[in-house]
């Protein structure tokens, strides 16, 4: 049997679990793989490890099927460089494994992979049939077989997931979701019997997911579910550039078609790591002389986050030693400074990005201290989190929002620090809208001048160039109220999504709202007052006049850019902080007002290496 993944503009999802050594051996064949997709070994290393982490978290007794002395067996399934029926003869499988065909073809339209598990015709004995027959969780299972798309999917083989790209399929999410087919999730008759009016009714998975689980088709979930805000792995689609593994609904589904589970697959653990090093304080309260606040940026492959300050020459110049984000953690990071206790000095919250459960980490910025240790936020999101903060209560102390990258939805929270720790104060869906899965990114100052930092959020990749500003009175009650109404900031036919930043360019007390084209677009940034922004609730703030609207390098640039501002020299005014998300490339620009529209600044690179996971992030 089979069953394909299919997506139209999206592709496949996973999540990276903590792996033990598997219950059952997963026995991966190429022998039928004539095309050589899998010539490469990091490929067949990357499929191994996919089905092995699958795999360590179910356990069952499978008997050997051993031919011979008058029982013989025929197993069949799909040839995968053909999709043609395959017969092998009296195939020896040893106790507690499984033998996998794995191979390359060109698959029809968009699809990723295709996966199932064979079946069998076989003579003999009672007692042979009775092997054959009762091998597996409910049903037959010798094992079966998986093909790839080899023509037009771009892949991702990488073990890491901080390295995909974002128009990169994830070749570990591919293989988890179609070894999940093999397993029998959509595909045994265990499966089906369990699926009535449009949803599957299996205890373990209702029991997760709350009620009967909505079903795409037969065979997989619907579009976009989450749980606990985790994607899961029978989704039939994912964005574009995301990594998702087996979620806890997955893991139900299995147990009801027969697997046993030795763990509820419950979202990986925040980065561990062993005993902080001692901690080296990011001097982030030592301006340069005309009295300015650091910019904090992330990228480089070693999980560091690094302070800086400009330079009158227009240099980003090291404000103090790198910091270890995460103690034993060396994936990307995101970063974003400010005063969370009152005293004065910016402290540093650091958020994980793409392959890991999502946290965050509160560290004072004065004496090293952890205010917060690493937090699971999101419910353990992998796919990477973005971070703002500033007060939004009037109590001189920041509140920390963070929101979910891409595979992730819209959903926003936000964080007070407390004596305990980080304590949500609200959580909620950007946009009201939970069907959309590219993410969203978050900035935070005052745009209504009322003394209380608003909440600008704008979509992730995928998404129109929308951007929504929330009322930070209003969310300090732990309400989601807009401020104006949602807004396209750009074209709204573009689908690279917006990076949004917020502060006061002109001086006037009102941040302003600062939104740059995304990951794929050009590298054009625009600025819109934010009084009058706020005086014109509802207006096209495409036809608003803005207060620049420029590329802030080479206009057919499409390696995406990032935005943050701060005022980095003390004049009172932000400068607009634009980073590449060029990998290889990893260079900065520092934009003055008086220069939006023809920028002169220096490009340079503060980190001091052309290389990063992903590009800089600046915060």
């Amino acid at each position: 049997m089979r069953n394909r993944f299919v997506s139209p503009a999206r592709l496949a999802l996973e999540r990276l679990e903590a792996r033990d050594v598997p219950a059952f051996a997963v026995q991966i064949d190429y022998s039928f793989d004539t095309a050589g997709f899998f010539a490469d070994p990091a490929r067949r290393a990357v499929l191994q490890r996919a089905v092995d982490d699958v795999a360590a978290q179910l356990n069952t007794n499978l008997p050997a099927l051993a031919p011979g002395g008058g029982n013989s067996w025929e197993a069949t399934f799909f040839n995968p460089a053909s999709g043609a029926e395959v017969r092998v003869p009296n195939l020896a499988v040893a106790a507690n494994t499984i033998i996998v065909y794995a191979g390359g073809r060109n698959l029809p339209g968009a699809e990723a992979g295709v996966g199932g598990f064979g079946g069998y015709t076989a003579s003999g004995s009672q007692s042979w049939y009775s092997t054959i027959q009762s091998r597996g969780p409910g049903f037959p299972l010798w094992g079966g077989a998986l093909a790839f798309d080899n023509a037009g999917t771009n892949w991702y083989f990488g073990t890491s997931a901080a390295g995909i790209g974002s128009t990169q399929v994830d070749f570990y999410s591919v293989a988890a979701h179609e070894f999940g087919h093999a397993l029998g999730l959509g595909t045994s008759a265990k499966w089906n019997s369990l699926v009535s009016g449009g949803k599957f009714t299996g205890a373990n998975a209702m029991s997760v997911y709350g009620g009967p689980v909505p079903l795409a088709g037969t065979a997989h979930w619907a579009d976009g579910i989450t749980v606990g805000g985790v994607p899961v792995a029978l989704d039939p689609s994912a964005v574009l550039g995301a990594r998702v593994s087996f979620s806890a609904l997955d893991y139900a589904a299995l147990r009801d078609v027969g697997w046993n589970s030795d763990t509820a697959a419950l979202p990986p653990a925040p980065p561990p790591g062993p005993s902080p090093p001692p901690f080296v304080p990011v001097p982030i309260n030592s301006p340069p002389a005309a009295g300015g606040r650091p910019v904090v940026l992330t990228g480089p492959a070693d999980g560091t986050a690094q302070a800086f300050k400009l330079d009158a020459d227009g240099y980003l110049r090291s404000a103090g030693d790198k910091v270890q984000a995460f103690p034993g953690y060396t994936g990307g990071t995101r970063a974003v400074a400010a005063d969370f206790n009152g005293d004065g000095t910016d402290d540093l919250v650091f958020g994980t990005g793409p392959g890991v459960g999502a946290a965050v980490r509160v560290v004072d910025g004065k004496t090293g201290a952890e205010l917060a240790g690493t937090t699971r936020v999101l419910d353990g999101f992998a796919g990477g989190v973005f971070l703002a903060a500033a007060d939004i209560d009037r109590d001189g102390r920041a509140e920390l929002a963070v929101s979910a990258d891409a595979g992730g939805g819209t959903r926003v929270i936000v964080y007070k620090l407390t004596a305990a720790g980080l304590a949500p104060v609200v959580d909620f869906l950007a946009f009201g809208d939970p069907n959309f899965r590219g993410g969203s990114r978050v900035a935070m100052a005052d745009v209504n001048r009322d003394g209380a930092a608003d909440l600008v959020v704008g979509a992730g990749l995928g998404g129109g160039p929308r951007v929504a500003v929330y009322n930070g009175s209003a969310l300090a009650a732990g309400r989601a109220d807009r401020l104006v109404p949602d807004f396209f900031a750009l074209d709204p036919t573009l689908r690279s999504g917006v990076y949004v930043a917020a502060a006061d360019v002109n001086g006037d007390r009102y941040a302003d709202v600062i939104y740059s084209t995304g990951t794929t677009g050009g590298p054009r940034v625009r600025v819109v007052s934010g009084a009058v922004l706020v005086a014109n609730p509802g207006a096209d703030v495409a036809a608003l006049p803005a207060l620049a609207d420029f590329f802030t390098w080479d206009s057919r640039d499409r390696k995406g850019l990032r935005v943050a501002a701060r005022d980095l020299d003390g004049d009172g005014r932000a400068e607009l902080v634009a980073a590449t998300a060029d990998p290889t490339n990893a260079f900065v620009r520092v934009i003055r007002l008086s220069e939006m529209g023809n920028p002169t600044s220096p490009l340079n690179n503060p980190l001091g290496s052309p290389l990063t996971i992903d590009g800089v992030y600046p915060g």
